[in-house]
């Protein structure tokens, strides 16, 4: 008996070198089923677009084969619609756990808008590497450009359905990205973020947007689970805080759409929140 690795249908995986962080990059990409039918080929593959809405995905390793089987079901009932999937993520050793903490720790630098000594510490003594944090900047200029160039110029992709979904420090990242380039994206899904990291970043990066923006042309929807909650985890109360404080500015453009779900911690709601995110981003 012979055994081989377990693939997502209709995949491809390809490695990308930044010159913006000086980073390789471990890109996997799935197409709708139907991406190349006609538009009349029977069901489901049927009504296919000239050209198709992006998701991208952080944390790939851990979430583009959960998003894309999310995604590619949910179409096949007609209220949403296929999407391609860009998961971006780390290189990968072929022990699992070696993998694992790898791409754990390389996150660090990527998905972290400034740098928190204390963290990088304490994460350098549990997994025994150096791990370095706030590089989000450079994390952005390699998603807006290179990624999404790459993305646009070699696949039949809507640049004006972009959709960035992230959680935990995924969604820390995908809000600093609506406040520094609010126009990359047309949805962003906004899972449990870290709003705590980096003596509460995100909320005097809001601030101080608020008072040169009027305008933030974006559709958010941000979630979180019952169970992020503790006497040392405040991720609820600080989520929906965000989100009043985001709403009572009026911004002209914001669409923000936020829900907790019942009985889900920190690690659960990541499956039924991208869920709920997608169907919003993909709805016809």
């Amino acid at each position: 008996m012979t055994s081989e690795p377990v693939t997502v249908l209709g995949s491809e995986l390809r490695m990308m070198d930044s010159k913006h962080t000086g980073r390789q990059y471990r890109i996997t990409i799935s197409l709708p089923l139907g991406y190349s039918r006609s538009p009349d080929e029977g069901w489901p593959f049927n009504n296919t677009p000239a050209k198709w809405s992006v998701v991208y995905v952080l944390d790939g390793n851990q979430y583009f084969g959960l998003v894309t089987d999310i995604i590619r079901p949910m179409a096949w009932c007609g209220s949403t619609s296929d999407a391609i999937v860009v998961g971006i993520g780390y290189p990968e050793d072929r022990d699992p756990i070696e993998a694992f903490r790898e791409y754990f720790t390389r996150r660090n630098a990527d998905l972290t808008p400034v740098r928190d000594e204390a963290e990088e510490k304490s994460m350098e003594a549990q997994h025994k590497r150096p791990v370095p944090t706030g590089d989000s900047g450079n994390f952005l200029k390699f998603i807006k450009d290179e990624l999404i160039p790459m993305i646009e110029k070699d696949f039949r992709a809507d640049p004006s359905r972009r959709i960035l979904v992230g959680h935990s420090y995924g969604g820390l990242f995908a809000l600093f990205s609506l406040f520094e380039a609010s126009e990359l994206f047309n949805a962003l899904i906004v899972g449990s973020p870290t709003l705590s990291y980096g003596n509460r970043f995100t909320f005097q990066r809001e601030e101080a947007f608020a008072k040169e923006h009027k305008q933030l042309p974006a559709n958010v929807y941000l979630y979180v689970g019952e169970l992020e909650e503790d006497i040392h985890d405040t991720t609820m109360t600080d989520t929906l805080r965000l989100a009043a404080i985001m709403q009572g500015r009026k911004y002209e453009g914001l669409s923000l759409v936020k829900q907790v779900f019942q009985d889900q911690n920190h690690c659960e709601v990541a499956a039924v929140g991208f869920q709920g995110g997608l169907k919003r981003a993909l709805k016809k």
